[in-house]
């Protein structure tokens, strides 16, 4: 499973750069294909590397694609129009910025913010369709510390250091590109839903709760694969195309 994260991590992160350096940077703004072009990225290597991760632990082939293609719809909605959402939103708006930080610092916050309501997501769904309950099955314990580690630190960050946490989130519900961030969303939630459900199925064949527990692991793992690989797309993109924010005085 670990070769397989690795993979993920050195592939697309390979990807994305290329990406990038392939573009025309005589542009103010990011040009969409190159987001786009991000997003067919990495839902291949999604699509391919959770499958084959989740496979290997002992889920079925159908589990194992499901789980893939739910990542795949991730990647299209974290990659390509969340960034498209993120510089149409900046356009008309600057972003808060009380501590001052580069655009860099900006994306690093928004990231550390985003994955905790992604893990919160994917592991209430694990839980909802556990197998067994605890201590063999996941608890509903640890989606209820992301929900509030998500919310208290983005408020605490918005009112102390910057309101780009909360500013993506309402460029992405409020931009042109919600409608297809809420369908590649909802696609993703059922995929990796019914990739829980089907290995929770085979867990009570088998007798045995570790695959599916372990199976949470993985995903959860490859979220933070996901994320880390968001945060360097997006350091790459704002070395080019600086995001504006205004510093109060």
């Amino acid at each position: 499973m670990a070769a397989w994260l690795l993979i993920a991590l050195v592939a697309g992160g390979a990807g994305l750069l290329v990406v990038v350096n392939m573009q025309d940077r005589s542009g103010r703004v990011p040009p969409t294909s190159m987001f786009a072009a991000a997003g067919i990225l990495m839902s291949m290597v999604g699509l391919i590397t959770v499958a084959i991760a989740a496979h290997r632990i002992g889920t079925s082939a159908r589990a194992a694609i499901t789980l893939g293609g739910g990542f795949a719809a991730i990647a299209l909605a974290k990659f390509a129009m969340g960034p498209t959402a993120l510089y149409q939103g900046n356009r008309h708006e600057d972003i808060q910025n009380v501590a001052g930080f580069s655009s860099g610092g900006l994306i690093i916050v928004i990231a550390v913010t985003i994955v905790l309501l992604y893990a919160a997501i994917v592991w209430f769904l694990a839980a909802v369709l556990r197998p067994v309950p605890p201590p063999e099955g996941p608890s509903f314990r640890p989606a209820v510390v992301f929900v509030l580690l998500a919310l208290v630190g983005g408020v605490g960050v918005t009112i102390l250091l910057t309101s780009a946490p909360l500013d993506y989130l309402r460029f992405v519900v409020t931009g042109l590109e919600t409608f297809g961030i809420a369908i590649s969303l909802f696609i993703a939630a059922c995929l990796i839903g019914l990739g829980f459900q089907d290995t929770a199925r085979r867990t009570r064949t088998l007798a045995t709760s570790s695959v599916y527990l372990t199976l949470a692991w993985v995903v959860l793992a490859f979220l933070v694969i996901f994320q880390v690989l968001w945060i360097v797309f997006l350091l790459a993109v704002v070395a080019i195309w600086p995001l504006k924010s205004v510093t109060p005085k």
